[in-house]
């Protein structure tokens, strides 16, 4: 059962990474099931690899899921089920007060599988307005990002 951090960080996500989802008809590919809803996703730069995070009907499940449509090369975790929220840990900070203050956000969310930690992270900043939406993986020291990153404006 997700929590209220949660809910906090994929409303967050949602809000600020519109820009970046993989839904079908905008923004190319996403690897959820039609019985799933992606929360959040994004092609892999120089890549026609995807990673998305879905959550299962009536907020059933969490999965992540990296790969393509015809090859999901890591879905975690494997079993579907209710106690998957459990399965990742959350990680959200904001700061507001506009460019003065130098709003910014920074929210991740993480899991190990197999000895191997995978941490999807996001980071926004008003002031130099940027937004970075990325997969850091990393292998006992060995580190491997894969990105999805654009300059945008976060101007309402």
């Amino acid at each position: 059962m997700p929590n209220n951090i949660c809910i906090l960080f994929v409303f967050i996500v949602w809000v600020f990474s519109a820009g970046c989802q993989a839904e079908p008809s905008r923004h190319g590919l996403n690897l959820c099931t039609s019985e799933e809803t992606l929360l959040f996703g994004f092609r892999v730069s120089g890549e026609d690899k995807y990673m998305s995070l879905c959550e299962g009907r009536d907020e059933g499940y969490l999965t992540y899921r990296f790969g393509t449509p015809a090859n999901v090369e890591l879905q975690y975790p494997e079993i579907l089920d209710e106690g998957s929220w459990g399965d990742f840990s959350f990680y959200g900070y904001s700061r507001g007060g506009g460019a003065e203050n130098d709003a910014m956000g920074d929210y991740s969310i993480s899991f190990t599988n197999q000895g191997v930690e995978y941490t999807v992270s996001q980071s926004w900043r008003l002031r130099s307005n940027e937004y970075f939406l990325g997969v850091l993986v990393n292998m006992g020291g060995s580190e491997l990002y894969c990105k999805e990153s654009a300059i945008v404006s976060l101007d309402r």
